[in-house]
């Protein structure tokens, strides 16, 4: 049965939705749209110290920890019906070719993720909702680079939560680019330069940036760290390659 009640409250959600359809981009945090004090602290305990990340090899950076989980979504009645998607495949991103599986968490049987779930959705402006779609859910930790280079992922939306930092930089940065106008190698007009800490949130369209990370630098005789969620509310292609009926 779907749940009708609308996450996060209603006048953030507004101001999220207002600013994606006027710059493509918002940032935001955690209670602002509703989530429960604590919220990263409590999902950073619960996946990224508990031992359920790995690292993959052939993954970039090769000493990224990470898990992964695919949500199908779909509305009804003004609500969320959500349930685990068939596969987590992994296919020609971040320069790698090929299909790649990494490890599994099936996220929904936690109460406090399936509410993110519906909220981290729930923060796409209306008109631009798919009625039914799938939304990827990856768990990365990082110590020194956090990414490449500044790349696409090639979904609809993207958003990046926070959960944890330690040392300093890994900064996240959108340009701009319009990839019918511009070369491919170019980076475009850069928009956002902002380091995210713990509880910071930033959703944007994906067709309308580059995006990434400045590496992280480690503390004074310690090792850096960055725990994050990186979330995709996908395409229909990207399910429909495994669900043609749909």
């Amino acid at each position: 049965m779907a749940d009708e009640s609308n996450p996060g409250p209603a006048s953030e959600l507004h101001i999220v939705h207002q600013k994606i359809t006027d710059e493509g981009y918002a940032l935001t945090s955690e209670l602002d749209i509703g989530l429960p004090p604590g919220c990263a602290e409590s999902l950073r305990r619960a996946y990224f110290d508990s031992g359920q990340l790995r690292c993959d090899k052939g993954d970039q950076p090769a000493d990224r920890e990470r898990a992964r989980d695919v949500i199908l979504y779909e509305w009804e009645n003004g609500g969320l019906v959500l349930s685990e998607y068939e596969t987590i495949a992994i296919r020609d991103r971040s320069g790698i070719r090929g299909e790649r599986i990494h490890k599994r968490i099936e996220l929904l049987g936690d109460r406090q993720f399936r509410d993110l779930v519906k909220t981290f959705i729930s923060l796409v402006p209306e008109k631009r909702r798919q009625q039914k779609g799938t939304f990827g859910i990856n768990l990365f930790r990082t110590h020194t680079d956090v990414v490449t280079r500044p790349h696409r992922d090639d979904e609809e939306f993207i958003i990046i939560y926070v959960l944890d930092r330690i040392g300093g930089d890994a900064e996240s940065y959108l340009y701009r680019h319009d990839r019918e106008k511009m070369d491919p190698a170019e980076d475009g007009d850069l928009v956002l330069w902002k380091q995210l800490n713990s509880g910071d949130l930033l959703i944007f369209d994906d067709s309308q940036f580059k995006h990434g990370a400045t590496p992280l630098t480690p503390p004074p005789g310690g090792r850096a760290k960055r725990d994050v969620l990186i979330c995709t509310v996908d395409y229909p292609t990207t399910y429909l390659q495994r669900d043609p009926v749909s």
